[in-house]
């Protein structure tokens, strides 16, 4: 489970990391100008043969440019800051740069020059680079010496990180190069893409030169890019592909990872006792035909906490020899609680990785000690009297579930949280639950709920005219019951509450003809032990609550 979940976290790291990168190509420009954008421009160029090979160049420029309108007329001033390297063999050759600035205007008309100063490119009589005035409407378009054709829609990577949509023009073709570089026959292609207002978003080049270079025969690849990193237009930004880049493979790696790490947690486990040849089996399930020999307490009850654990949805461990159930395990939905019986118990513990465990082990290695508790049982009840008052306890019904689960958040995490004791949802499937109410009318009641508001200590749970004083669960078996889960709100302890509850529960437990009722009660907890003492119940063993920390909420075993 670490390993799992610090690879999703390295892999989620990763993933904000190269975010990061990209979150300066999503900049908003607020101006007092028409218009203000900001832009990065490299071109790579990469020796791939004869006398370049081993050669290289990269340009990096930076830009700043501000657009002010007066009428049909676009006046620019620009900044431009930029740095060259030349690398041959891995070694410097070159290593320059610079600040410029520029002014020059154009036509808001048809986007022409009209004067130059735009870098230091004379693109007199040519159509500037980033604006098309007037928006993409035609198929065709003409900006400096090229001419683009409007494909449709396209999606561009600004800095390769982030995804914006665009309009996209594309130019390709072929030209003689006569330069610094040499003698060059030039293949190209430029994919621009533009806002459908007419504002640049970013710019792709891809060129391969084959020709000579001061004689000898050479082959470069130059790469150009130019991506707007912030802009006071709006350039489309392209959610879906960037929730499927960034978002899409994390959630299915951590799919592939749950199913690859369930797969491998929950593969059986072959386990040889000490001085036995017999080998035992630990897996996630309960085979059929098994002969249940466990050692425990509990064992009159196992085939009832095993449809208990069917019904609300918890998964079954078992160890076993093909022959005979040796020892079970039952783990809560949220995989972090587990109760275990029998001798194989911490085999199981340690298969099925919780955070909790309720064992009849004395330690548990790897594990603190957060609660011990005995174990009563209170046997004959077929042939015992016993009595509760009716007016006091009746069952528990859909209606009353919220206001029990606000009264035990509040016993086992001192809040009124429902969801700290949402377990109750699933007893009320297959458990008895019962509840003391009574009038908030009666005298004695008013009485504690008066003192209750003056000392300012967390009133009972009041609803339906009822006030809710306690309530108790318990499992029914073959034979024998389990009484657990037995709460009573502190205003209204020691009033015989708590015995009305035990007494409620084991009248039900005989009525269903169970002829034993076993219970765990905290070391501890002296008053609920004295309720068990007119019974004559034995104390038949330990059952320890052990964690890998202490808990911020009780953990009960339910």
């Amino acid at each position: 489970m670490r390993k799992r979940t610090t690879l999703l976290l390295l892999m989620f790291i990763a993933s904000i990391t190269i975010q990061l990168f990209g979150i300066p190509y999503l900049g908003i420009t607020f101006t007092d100008h028409e218009l203000e954008f900001d832009y990065v421009y490299n071109w790579d160029i990469i020796g791939t043969g004869g006398w370049y090979s081993g050669y290289s160049e990269n340009f990096r420029a930076n830009g700043h440019y501000e657009i002010d309108h007066i009428g049909t007329v676009a006046s620019v001033s620009c900044v431009i800051t930029w740095t060259f390297q030349a690398w041959l063999e891995g070694y410097l050759e070159e290593n320059y740069g610079g600040t410029d600035y520029y002014s020059f205007t154009y036509s808001l008309t048809d986007g022409q020059y009209l004067s130059p100063g735009d870098q230091e490119y004379d693109a007199t009589g040519l159509n500037v680079w980033f604006h098309i005035p007037g928006g993409i409407q035609t198929d065709t378009y003409s900006m400096l010496n090229e001419t683009y054709e409007f494909v449709g829609d396209g999606l561009i990577w600004s800095g390769h990180l982030m995804p914006f949509t665009g309009k996209r023009l594309v130019s390709a073709g072929q030209y003689s190069r006569d330069d610094v570089y040499g003698q060059f026959e030039a293949t190209y292609t430029i994919d621009e893409f533009f806002t459908p207002e007419g504002y640049l978003i970013g710019e792709i080049l891809r060129e391969e030169d084959k020709g000579y270079s001061s004689g000898y025969y050479s082959e470069f690849v130059l790469n150009s890019y130019v991506f707007i990193t912030s802009s006071s237009y709006l350039r489309p930004f392209c959610i879906w592909m960037y929730l499927l880049a960034y978002w899409f493979p994390l959630l299915f790696f951590a799919i592939i990872f749950y199913v690859v790490y369930e797969h491998y947690r929950w593969k059986p486990r072959v386990i040889r006792a000490s001085g036995k040849k017999q080998e035992v089996v630990v897996e996630r399930k309960m085979p059929g035909g098994l002969e249940f020999s466990i050692e425990s307490p509990y064992s009159e009850m196992i085939l009832a906490y095993l449809s208990r654990a069917k019904i609300q949805g918890k998964t079954i461990v078992s160890a076993h020899n093909q022959e005979n159930l040796k020892g079970i395990g039952f783990i809560e939905p949220n995989g972090k609680v587990g109760t275990f019986f029998g001798k194989y118990s911490e085999d199981l513990i340690s298969y099925t990785k919780v955070k909790y465990a309720h064992a009849e082990v004395p330690r548990l290695i790897g594990f603190k000690t957060i609660e011990k508790y005995d174990v009563f049982k209170i046997e004959y009840l077929q042939g015992m009297e016993v009595h509760y008052d009716a007016n006091l306890i009746e069952p528990a019904r859909d209606q009353d579930l919220d206001a029990i689960m606000r009264l035990i958040a509040n016993e086992d995490s001192g809040t009124s949280k429902k969801k700290d004791a949402k377990w109750v949802i699933e007893a009320a499937k297959s458990d008895i639950i019962v509840i003391a109410t009574v009038s908030p009318k009666e005298e004695w009641v008013k009485d504690i709920l008066t003192e209750i508001l003056r000392r300012n200590y967390r009133k009972p749970e009041i609803y339906l005219d009822r006030v809710l004083l306690g309530v108790g669960f318990a499992t029914p078996g073959n034979e024998t019951g389990w009484l657990y889960g037995l709460y009573v709100h502190p205003a209204f302890r020691n009033k015989g509450i708590g015995r009305a509850l035990v007494n409620a529960r084991l009248s039900i437990l005989k009525e269903l003809g169970c002829n034993s009722a076993i219970t765990e009660i905290a070391e501890w907890n002296s008053p609920a032990k004295g309720i068990y003492d007119d019974f004559d119940a034995p104390k038949l063993g330990k059952v320890n609550l052990f964690g890998k920390k202490m808990p911020k909420v009780k953990v009960r075993r339910f």
